[in-house]
């Protein structure tokens, strides 16, 4: 162990230096540091390879001030403000590069100190990371809008990774073991940073819950769910009525988000638990992708609202045969929106012609003039099926071609 642990404390300064390389190369927020975090970023880079060999030789674990130092360091990363994906990514960088300086550094007759020095870091690097991400996250409380700590918190939960409770303790934000998960989306143009912000922090004034932009259109809320409904049967019910208020209140917040940022909007909504949200966000991304925007929304659509969308987005084989329906109603006189209408009112014909601003007879001739045009009667079961489908494949379409 000695002739190891020499050779590697001989070429101490050489691998700081090669890791300092190697953070800014790999990790993006480190590509073109301060001279002051640029000189900060080689002292630790020293630190933690010298008290590493020191305690390894020894065999004795990190002591609490190696610790306490470590953490120093983490903290001083969240006041700098670098995200929490950037650290996660340096300590991935750093453990790979001390694994390939013990590697490089071995001869043929280290075999059992490299076995050696592989458990002590092993052992002994997990209690650093956790001390560094403590500290980090410390950091990030002290410092932080309340704003960026819930988008922090948000994209957390989104990635599935493990609840960051400290963070949602310093926030004020009350974590579950389910969330439903909503995106807004926004019609274009894109929003600048500062309305962003603002609509945060405006949002967040409302009701205090993890929220994050995924681009300049779309924005996540990560509402804690009632945990007397499961998540299937969440999506699966929709709009029925069954779930918890959070539904109601979430509602509540992106019409309050559509009136502030005086933009139209849709939103989806999909349910899951903790570790599995990445799934949920997918989910209400592609309802929210296939659903009109509205001035004001007056639903968080789901898959009861829009499986029809995604069953006809995702059969491409289906598509010559939709094509062909909707070619047959385009000889009418504006059967598709007519179609849309319709369905969108539950086939209550006195409402479908207030929506339309037209008479109940020209509603009614549209609808026969549909039936003569492709065979099927609007209203029947096989109807139904068949034409919103049809009208879902011109939205698609719109989506597609946008």
């Amino acid at each position: 162990m000695p002739d190891l642990i020499v050779a590697l404390q001989r070429r101490i300064d050489v691998n700081a230096r090669r890791a300092v390389d190697a953070y800014q190369r790999d990790v993006s927020e480190y590509a073109s540091p301060s001279p002051g975090q640029l000189a900060h970023m080689l002292d630790f880079a020293r630190f933690i390879r010298s008290v590493s060999l020191e305690r390894a030789r020894d065999g004795t674990p990190l002591t609490e001030d190696d610790l306490a130092a470590i953490g120093a360091v983490g903290r001083r990363r969240g006041e700098d403000r670098f995200s929490l994906a950037s650290q996660r990514q340096a300590l991935s960088t750093h453990t790979a590069l001390m694994l390939g300086e013990v590697a490089e550094a071995a001869t043929p007759a280290n075999t059992e100190d490299v076995l050696h020095m592989i458990t002590w870091l092993g052992r002994e690097g997990t209690r650093a990371r956790s001390a560094y991400l403590d500290g980090y996250l410390a950091g990030v409380g002290q410092t932080w809008s309340v704003s960026a700590q819930v988008q922090l918190l948000a994209r957390s939960l989104l990635a599935d990774e493990v609840p960051l409770v400290g963070i949602a303790r310093t926030a004020g934000v009350r974590l579950g073991q389910q969330y439903l998960v909503t995106v807004v989306r926004f019609d274009s143009p894109q929003l600048a940073a500062r309305e962003r912000e603002r609509i945060v922090e405006t949002a967040l004034s409302s009701w205090r819950i993890p929220m994050c932009w995924l681009g300049s259109t779309e924005l996540a809320l990560v509402a804690p769910a009632s945990a007397d409904v499961t998540a299937s049967a969440a999506v699966l019910l929709g709009g029925g009525g069954v779930q918890g208020p959070e539904w109601d209140r979430t509602l509540e917040v992106v019409r309050g988000i559509a009136v502030d940022s005086g933009r139209p909007c849709s939103a989806g909504a999909a349910v899951g638990p903790v570790g599995h949200l990445a799934t949920a966000l997918e989910q209400a991304r592609q309802i929210t992708r296939l659903t009109p925007p509205e001035p004001k929304p007056h639903r968080l659509h789901t898959v009861a609202d829009r499986f029809v969308e995604l069953g006809v987005a995702r059969s491409p084989h289906v598509d010559r045969w939709l094509r062909e329906i909707v070619t047959l109603l385009e000889a009418g006189p504006d059967l598709v929106r007519t179609l849309e209408a319709y369905y969108r009112h539950d086939m209550f014909r006195p409402a479908t012609a207030r929506a339309l601003g037209i008479h109940m007879r020209t509603l009614d001739y549209r609808l026969q003039r549909v039936h003569e045009l492709t065979g099927l009667r609007p209203a029947s079961t096989r109807g139904v099926r068949i034409l919103t489908a049809a009208v879902a494949w011109v939205f698609v379409g719109r989506v597609r071609d946008a």
